[in-house]
């Protein structure tokens, strides 16, 4: 389920396509020769259309569905903004520091650190870096020993040591073989990290490679974990707002790229001296006829129900802990950022183990319904279920092998005025995407 019945997009008042599309840009005069075509409207593709546009350059950005932003998008039902699928902006990336305005995006942060179930309770587990005030509680909390928060402090430390290029030279294991080597116990990785990285990396075996780990640890050492107050898709408008009236072109599909040209499936076709591919991995290899850019995907389901106004504020990630049923992470999204709800109501966002992925949401619902009981006080049988929407193309499961994947076609015997981005070119993550984005079109430029 990708949509839900009654949700709208939140509009801008600017941009139209006859009359019923929020983020287009094809009112004005489309851009009838442009220099680069870039296929994909996600935050890789406009990030690759901003750095070539600054740089003198006309783009015309082809985007096949009905908005901008690719996996990053968010609706709107009865008044309570859903993103599609759990996602939050981590403001210590570099890309979004370059590219984003976080004034304009009003961000809205969680609070540091996470509340996790143990023995039918919630512990504490608090960034005493953050907030110093918790220190004591956390390291009394029962989520693993006082041993293991220090080493929490140690690979926070690790993590931080040196530019992301030394992160990415690191040996490379799986996220589990460097928490084992880092001495942490069993119960730490069961009770915490599991539901935590399984929650950001949508892989709770932790087989993610570790630079991915020292990555994810970093960013939020040295930033906030936040979403904007209009919703996550607030992201890839605010980067479309910035391009040239014309540049994008919704509705706009690309059958195949052969000879230099961009075929679309209304049998036109396109030119340009420059191709940029930036759609998922499979995809790109289905319109390049190049296999070896396939990669596996990670995928993901979030429940969003609705509630009445909750008296108790908790804006912090919930984590399942020891206990066990479908809930892997859950948070309130109005208490995080009240703009998410109608007054007078909660929103809650729940992520469900891949495990637990049933295909019948009813009793998924149950089951949900079951184990937030005790979560939230026994009225859980009174939240609405406003949407479940399950994302096939949650992140794209790489080695980080080199970590920085070439962004020419030709490395794969594709043309070579081809360019690729997306996060499956580096570490899966709006970083990840925007900063690929940024490497083709520096391609593309330095050529």
């Amino acid at each position: 389920m990708g949509t839900c019945p009654n949700s709208r997009y939140i509009d801008h008042p600017i941009i139209h396509q006859q009359d019923t599309d929020p983020l287009s840009h094809s009112s004005e005069p489309d851009v009838t020769s442009p220099e680069v075509i870039i296929i994909g409207g996600g935050l890789a593709g406009l990030t690759c259309a901003n750095a070539l546009t600054q740089a003198g350059k006309s783009v015309a950005v082809l985007e096949a569905t009905d908005r901008v932003g690719g996996r990053v998008r968010s609706d709107v039902v009865d008044g309570f903004v859903l993103d599609h699928g759990f996602q939050v902006l981590l403001t210590a990336y570099p890309a979004c520091r370059q590219w984003l305005d976080y004034d304009a995006l009003k961000l809205r942060s969680f609070q540091p650190g996470a509340l996790v179930r143990v023995a039918g309770r919630f512990a504490t587990l608090a960034d005493p870096w953050r907030r110093p005030a918790a220190a004591i509680q956390t390291a009394l909390s029962p989520v693993g020993s006082l041993g293991d928060k220090l080493r929490i402090a140690k690979l926070r430390r690790e993590s931080r040591r040196g530019d992301l290029e030394t992160i990415y030279q690191r040996p490379g294991v799986s996220t589990l073989q460097r928490l084992q080597a880092g001495g942490f116990s069993e119960t730490m990785i069961d009770r915490f990290f599991r539901p935590f990285l399984g929650g950001v990396f949508l892989d709770e075996s932790l087989e993610t490679s570790s630079r991915m780990l020292e990555f994810v640890f970093r960013m939020f050492a040295e930033g906030d974990v936040a979403v904007p107050a209009e919703g996550m898709g607030a992201i890839p408008r605010q980067l479309a707002e910035k391009l040239p009236r014309g540049s994008v072109r919704l509705r706009t599909t690309v059958a195949a790229i052969r000879d230099g040209q961009v075929h679309l499936t209304d049998e036109s076709v396109m030119n340009a001296s420059h191709i940029v591919v930036a759609t998922e991995s499979n995809a790109a290899a289905r319109l390049l006829g190049l296999e070896s850019l396939t990669t596996p995907w990670a995928s993901a389901s979030t429940f969003y129900y609705a509630a009445d106004l909750m008296q108790e504020k908790r804006p912090v990630l919930m984590l399942r802990g020891d206990e066990s049923g479908p809930v892997q992470t859950a948070v309130v999204m109005s208490d995080v950022a009240p703009e998410y709800a109608p007054t007078g109501k909660s929103l809650i966002s729940v992520n469900v183990g891949d495990e637990f992925n049933l295909d019948d949401p009813a009793d998924l619902d149950v089951q949900i319904r079951r184990q937030l009981n005790a979560w939230f006080g026994g009225t859980t049988e009174r939240w609405r279920l406003l949407c479940r929407y399950d994302v096939p193309f949650g992140l794209p499961k790489t080695s980080l092998d080199p970590v920085l994947a070439s962004v020419s076609a030709a490395d794969f015997g594709g043309p070579s005025n081809v360019y690729l981005c997306g996060d499956h070119r580096e570490t899966p993550s709006i970083q990840g995407a925007m900063n690929s984005g940024m490497r083709a079109a520096n391609a593309i430029l330095t050529r």
